[in-house]
């Protein structure tokens, strides 16, 4: 065992062979790769990322931007009545006094895709008619349960709070947890895919900012791990300060060597990380990637089905749940009156298929003239508003009675005959054949 102690004493003076990492950036390339999150990210922090900013503008802008109609069912042949005038206008046209329908649903949606959720108390005359609307803001309203039925508790800004029942206020949320009390915030339930693009961000910004330094690896004779990491941390800061001055040159302990890194996007895996970080915000919200303007596997043809999928897997279920939430609290259960958002205008396509489609739907009997003139943003006209049918374009009631007379004329037998002509040959196709007279 003698030799194997002096081995150990005489490779204990020896110096060691180690190599460290010096990063100049505040966030390491694994932290950068790892997402790695401890204490979460907070709303602002999130909209700094262009891909949140982009989905959250973009959704509560589409959703703000449908047209709101309000229909009343009958028992008539012509369908559902349309309704005009009274809450029409309020939900349509300004919620308030001072605000805007567009504008209300633009802020509301983006507390929706946002924090999580979004409040607004419905303001009823002496007779119950819906008069006002008003924003409740989110981190002044408390949502609790009584005897299975919801309150609403907002604090005022003077302090005061107030109580409204749950008939009186217009909830939705982005997901709701069991309880039907708390809900999800897609935020920081994700927190850990988001802040993967933040400290993307973050690194791109120190390495290729005023005074952004590459990593590099020094590797030198090292005695211990403490003398290691004071020798590498001497160099950065030795860097740092060489960069702040602009000095091409920089001092390096003896037997020490530097290598860089590179700061090549594409060798760092920057670039990737940071379409990747664009992909995770798009599952988020469930949104194809092009309308986060992130095209890099786009063409004409997947855009265009991306397109579909935005109205029929996205839009479609916010849709549906406004629809439902404002008929609920406008009018109450078991109302005749219903909200129907029109998701025809993001169908439209483009103006030569547009217009294809409305004389196809014209000459078929499926609109009248007038309204697919208003389709097109485009004024009625006298005579407009009756269903047309293929062939002649002539209206369906009178296509019916000349359906009808020929009907009767194909029944009745022909005429017999008389002595004096005879019919004509049948073997002339053209009917030109002269009768036969005696």
């Amino acid at each position: 065992m003698g030799w194997r102690r002096r081995a150990a004493t005489e490779g204990a003076g020896l110096p060691e062979q180690r190599a460290e990492l010096v990063d100049s950036g505040e966030a390491a390339i694994a932290q950068v790769l790892s997402g790695e999150v401890g204490e979460g990210v907070s709303m602002r922090e999130a909209l700094s990322l262009p891909g949140v900013w982009a989905a959250i503008n973009f959704l509560s802008a589409a959703m703000a931007g449908l047209p709101i109609e309000v229909f009343e069912t009958t028992s008539d042949e012509g369908g559902d009545k349309k309704l005009k005038g009274g809450v029409v206008d309020v939900l349509g046209a300004a919620v308030n006094d001072s605000t805007t329908s567009f504008s209300w649903r633009e802020t509301f949606f983006a507390e929706v895709f946002g924090p999580g959720r979004a409040y607004t108390y419905i303001e009823r005359n002496a007779q119950g008619r819906v008069i006002n609307l008003f924003p409740m803001e989110y981190h002044r309203t408390t949502v609790r349960k009584d005897q299975g039925r919801l309150y609403y508790d907002y604090r005022e800004p003077s302090g005061r709070v107030k109580t409204y029942p749950g008939r009186d206020v217009i909830d939705i949320a982005f997901l709701l947890k069991p309880d039907h009390v708390s809900s999800h915030n897609p935020v920081m339930t994700c927190a850990s895919a988001i802040r993967q693009g933040l400290n993307a961000n973050r690194y791109a910004l120190t390495v290729f900012g005023k005074n952004g330094v590459p990593p590099y690896v020094l590797t030198g004779p090292f005695q211990a791990a403490k003398e290691m990491m004071r020798s590498a941390a001497d160099l950065m800061r030795v860097t740092r300060r060489a960069a702040d001055e602009g000095k091409p040159v920089l001092p390096l302990p003896a037997g020490h060597e530097l290598k860089r890194l590179g700061d090549d996007p594409e060798k760092m895996q920057l670039t990737p990380v940071q379409v990747f970080a664009v992909g995770q915000v798009a599952r988020i919200y469930q949104l194809p990637p092009v309308f986060l303007q992130e095209l890099s596997k786009g063409n004409y043809n997947n855009i265009e089905h991306q397109d579909l999928h935005l109205v029929k897997h996205t839009l479609r279920r916010w849709v549906k749940k406004f629809e439902q939430e404002l008929t609920l609290k406008i009018f109450g259960r078991g109302s005749k009156r219903y909200v129907k958002l029109n998701l025809d205008g993001m169908m439209r396509g483009d103006f030569k298929t547009r217009i294809e489609a409305i004389v196809k739907a014209i000459q078929n009997g499926l609109m009248t003239p007038n309204e697919g003139r208003a389709l097109e943003n485009r004024a009625p006209l006298p005579g407009g508003d009756v269903l047309l049918v293929q062939g002649a374009t002539v209206p369906i009631e009178l296509a019916g009675k000349a359906f009808a007379k020929g009907a009767a004329v194909e029944a009745a037998p022909p005429p017999a005959p008389t002595d004096d002509t005879t019919p004509a040959d049948p073997d002339d196709q053209d009917g030109n054949a002269e009768p036969n007279t005696n």
